[in-house]
């Protein structure tokens, strides 16, 4: 009977730090959801595209299309911010050396950034073919890049890589959870970034990926449309308004006289 009075208290307890949070800052049950699911759903580090993305053959077959799109944005590339200079939070990891991460956004949060996906727009046109995605971007990291180890928060989306350009000489490589990948161009891995992770560009040339976030559709039934409305409350964050303001590349990409 104790045992089920602990409960009792326990669940209370939760709900109402979640009714708090949610008056607060409603973002952060993403925290509190994320740990809800550690709890009940337990999965490796890397995880089988094939079972868990399979969208993202659409992505890969179209590689080199996004490619040339890439190339195009990277001849303006100081315009493009720094990761921690669209979300502050983002210092910890990005601030640590000189070398820049920076993010061309076309989706943030599950919000579409207009302006920069029509300076990409046959990218922009296959991303939302694929209505798991939340969020998607360019991400660039710089020569002799390193980001140190951290822990993403929410659990309800796996990550996506698709090596755009990587460098040819040295090493360029992510460990996540203990499992080392190196990125190869054309090709794709899949991860839980709630895992310890961090990355190293050992080269003196700039690494680019298609970064995506999709929503998990390997979660039990019941989580699922709760994953989703978990996800929309971030739309409600103060933060993360700034980050949709700031993610926007604000010098237009012009193609060159002559």
């Amino acid at each position: 009977m104790l045992i089920l009075e602990i409960i009792g208290i326990l669940i209370l307890g939760f709900i109402l730090l979640n009714v708090i949070l949610y008056f607060l800052e409603p973002s952060l049950i993403a925290i509190t959801f994320s740990l809800v699911l550690r709890l009940f759903f337990r999965n490796p580090p890397m995880v089988d595209m094939e079972k868990h993305f399979p969208a993202h053959q659409l992505l890969k077959d179209n590689w080199k299309l996004i490619q040339e799109e890439l190339l195009e944005v990277l001849r303006d590339e100081q315009s493009i911010p720094k990761f921690h200079e669209v979300d502050k939070i983002q210092r910890f990891i990005n601030d640590g050396d000189k070398s820049p991460w920076r993010v061309f956004m076309f989706k943030a949060y599950d919000n579409w950034q207009e302006k920069n996906c029509a300076k990409a727009p046959k990218t922009t046109e296959l991303l939302k073919q694929i209505p798991g995605i939340t969020t998607a971007m360019f991400s660039i990291l710089g020569p002799q890049k390193h980001i140190p180890p951290h822990n993403g928060f929410y659990k309800g989306v796996y990550r996506y890589h698709l090596g755009l350009i990587i460098p040819k000489d040295g090493e360029c490589y992510i460990v996540n959870g203990g499992k080392r990948y190196d990125w190869k161009e054309g090709e794709g891995v899949l991860f839980d970034d709630t895992f310890k992770h961090a990355v190293w560009n050992k080269t003196d040339e700039t690494r680019v990926v298609l970064f995506c976030d999709v929503f998990r559709t390997d979660l039990p039934k019941v989580f699922q449309p709760l994953n989703r409305w978990v996800y929309g409350l971030r739309e409600k964050s103060q933060r993360l308004k700034k980050v949709l303001k700031n993610a926007e590349v604000q010098v237009d990409l012009k193609p060159q006289a002559g």
